[in-house]
């Protein structure tokens, strides 16, 4: 019996080793910058879905159920697109003033040279105040359109604003302020850097 309790006592060791607790997993993944200075300038937008990477149509959309708007108004529509004889065109529509009757459009079109050079096209008074629906149709009838980007400004609850951009329905661009400008969130999607937001406190 002597010889055989030390044997049993080593295999009772080693297979405690075989079974015990796992090795413990890589540390997760630290949070971006962005979040961090999300959170930091509005603790209440606080999501651990957006933690590793703010995605803005999330945070724009998240933003809208947690502080409730009062008025959306869109202030610029701009339109790229290759008109029915591939030129080049950009389309422009501006509103100013309140919404509601008093609220003026105004409708600009340029033709894109190959290097980039914007010449403005000659409209007439109908066509570039208020045009009509049927205005815009035909400028963009049997075009191919590059790109449709919108600008909005948001009022909403307790003095606080947004204002954001999209790209057909992808968000781009995506600012909160809160009342008297004591914090501002400045959020854009970069080319080379991805999305960037930053922070401002006074």
């Amino acid at each position: 019996m002597k010889r055989i309790i030390p044997f049993v006592f080593l295999w009772t060791l080693h297979a405690q080793a075989q079974v015990g607790t796992p090795l413990p997993t890589s540390s997760a993944k630290p949070v971006s910058v962005s979040y961090e200075n999300l959170i930091k300038c509005f603790p209440e937008l606080k999501d651990d879905s957006l933690a590793f990477k703010v995605d803005l149509t999330k945070l724009k959309e998240f933003a809208d159920e947690k502080i409730v708007t009062i008025r959306s108004q869109l202030r610029q529509r701009k339109i790229s697109y290759l008109d029915a004889d591939q030129d080049a065109m950009i389309l422009t529509l501006k509103t100013a003033g309140p919404a509601g009757k008093n609220q003026k459009t105004e409708l600009t079109l340029q033709k894109v040279a190959a290097d980039g050079v914007l010449t403005d096209m000659a409209l007439t008074k109908n066509q570039r105040t208020n045009p009509k629906q049927e205005i815009i149709n035909n400028f963009l009838l049997h075009a191919k359109i590059k790109s449709d980007e919108y600008s909005y400004h948001d009022t909403k609850l307790n003095g606080v604003t947004a204002t954001y951009k999209r790209n057909f329905k992808e968000v781009t661009e995506f600012n909160l302020e809160g009342p008297s400008r004591k914090r501002s969130l400045a959020c854009a999607s970069e080319p080379q850097l991805g999305i960037i937001c930053t922070c401002t406190k006074k």
